[in-house]
């Protein structure tokens, strides 16, 4: 698979962050989760942060991350 889940399965070793490896194009990801109106976050050389945080993000906003990842990864 092109994406890794960098942040611990455990819940209780992680904290609100979700951070991905991408190992490939992973810059061409970023641009396009954010031409979707999300915000991300870059981090050299591949990883992408996003904060699904449930006092600042509704069920929506979480679902809309998942769906755009689908809708890249079935273009891509």
């Amino acid at each position: 698979m092109p994406v890794e889940q960098l942040t611990s399965h455990d819940e209780n070793k992680r904290g609100c962050q979700l951070s991905i490896i991408v190992k490939e194009n992973g810059k061409q990801l970023f641009d396009f989760l954010e031409s979707e109106n999300i915000m991300p976050d870059w981090r050299e050389p591949d990883v992408i942060r996003m904060s699904p945080v449930p006092i600042y993000n509704s069920f929506e906003d979480v679902f809309l991350i998942g769906q755009a990842l689908n809708k890249y990864f079935s273009k891509n």
